[in-house]
């Protein structure tokens, strides 16, 4: 297993290298899946028909992808003297795709990526270097984090996968949102404290207008409209002050 696992490792990220209309990141899946395949059937028709089995559509959240492709690979080596009942593996596939997607999008898209770029803008609003470095650095840890962990986990566990993920990223989800709410905070105030220190009061005053009139368009309006009437508010704004 921990050879397989080496060998899947830096297949991990390349998921999404081959995405296409008609399979989306199948390609990229089949790709993962390769060395499960390889050892689950010799040379001949059955590792042919699992390559056919695994080079079709496939679409979940590429933080949650080698769960699923640790979960499937340890149904195909168990089956591997009698082969894995293929409706089995389907549905296991499709209920773990359907039910890691929202999750994972939710844990990068909402979570992960504002904590990084809130503390890369902190430490640039003070000329600190470290503010790059460190983004990339929380930003790609925690997705190297999750993905090798995610295939490790998937891999022990097979079928059960789903059953242990709330005591995995899922489990940690509440800790980085609290802190992300919590640099979002700091970052505001350090925005207003310099607006006021290199603005005045009436710099400071119109940003915190436009944060009140952003989140009351948000309500009402897309995001698209409220971003274009806070663009010409801003513009309007510059013209006439």
């Amino acid at each position: 297993m921990i050879r397989l696992w080496l060998d899947t490792l830096w297949r991990l990220p390349l998921v999404q290298g081959s995405r296409n209309a008609r399979l989306f990141d199948g390609l990229g899946f089949l790709h993962v899946m390769l060395p499960a395949i390889r050892r689950a059937a010799p040379p001949g028709e059955r590792r042919a028909a699992l390559v056919r089995r695994y080079a079709g559509y496939f679409n979940a959240s590429p933080l949650m992808a080698p769960y699923i492709a640790g979960a499937l690979a340890r149904m195909e080596l168990d089956g591997s003297a009698r082969g894995a009942d293929p409706e089995r593996v389907e549905r296991v596939r499709a209920a773990l795709s359907s039910a890691l997607t929202a999750r994972g999008e939710h844990l990068a898209e909402v979570i992960l990526h504002p904590l990084a770029l809130t503390i890369g803008c902190l430490c640039a609003m003070y000329s600190w270097y470290i503010g790059p470095v460190a983004f990339l650095l929380l930003h790609n840890l925690y997705n190297c984090m999750v993905r090798t962990g995610g295939y490790r986990t998937g891999l022990h566990l097979g079928e059960q996968t789903g059953r242990i993920l709330a005591a995995g990223p899922f489990g940690r989800q509440r800790m980085l949102g609290g802190l992300a709410a919590f640099a979002a905070g700091l970052f505001a105030a350090f925005s207003v404290a310099h607006a006021l220190r290199f603005g005045g009061a009436r710099v400071a005053g119109s940003g915190l207008a436009l944060i009140a009139l952003s989140a009351l368009l948000g309500r009402r309006l897309s995001a698209l409209s409220a971003a274009a009437l806070l663009l010409a508010a801003a513009g309007i704004y510059l013209a006439v002050w």
